[in-house]
């Protein structure tokens, strides 16, 4: 994954759609700043589900691992 397009809050709105397109399309990403501090990020909608599916797995483990542990299967 290649480093996001930062961008100020004020060009954001401007260039929204664009900055929409962009991650729908050509999966870029983009951090949304505001006076030079990160506010948000944009990023495309499979990298996402990606990511929420990969903590769900992540929390599963986690509690099977408690279970384990304690002998409660």
């Amino acid at each position: 994954m290649k480093k996001p397009q930062s961008v100020p809050v004020e060009q954001a709105r401007k260039e929204f759609a664009d900055l929409l397109d962009g991650s729908q399309h050509k999966g870029e990403f983009a951090e949304i700043t505001r006076r030079g501090k990160r506010s948000g990020i944009l990023v495309p909608p499979d990298w996402y589900d990606a990511a929420v599916n990969a903590l769900a797995d992540v929390k599963e483990l986690r509690r099977e691992n408690e279970q384990l542990k304690g002998g409660t299967v």
